[in-house]
């Protein structure tokens, strides 16, 4: 019989990986306005998310310092034509995590 002493009966005891193929960010949402002049990590993002505001749009999963952990995390949309090819162009280069500055110029949104 398996000793189970250390089995407090929670999910995180399991240590349950992600589905891989139903990925989502089970985190708070913010604004691209919000991170306006800010620096952070990109840590993950999901393409052609269909929202009220239109389809094709992308979830960009970000958190303050490279180190937080999941549970600090944020999340949020874009349908910025600059941003989605940054995010393509790491994703390519397996460059996740990636510190980047959120900038604006009117209503295009773009990372430095």
């Amino acid at each position: 019989m398996e000793n189970n002493n250390n089995d407090d009966g929670s999910l995180l005891f399991l240590k349950i990986e992600p589905d891989k193929n139903s990925k989502h960010f089970n985190c708070p949402e913010t604004t691209q306005q919000k991170l306006i002049n800010t620096s952070f990590w990109i840590v993950d993002f999901l393409e052609n998310v269909t929202t009220k505001f239109g389809e094709n749009r992308f979830l960009v999963k970000i958190k303050c310092n490279r180190d937080d952990s999941d549970s600090d995390a944020k999340k949020f949309f874009t349908n910025s034509q600059e941003i989605k090819y940054v995010l393509g162009k790491i994703r390519e280069r397996n460059a996740f995590p990636r510190r980047v500055t959120m900038r604006a110029s009117g209503t295009r949104y773009y990372f430095e």
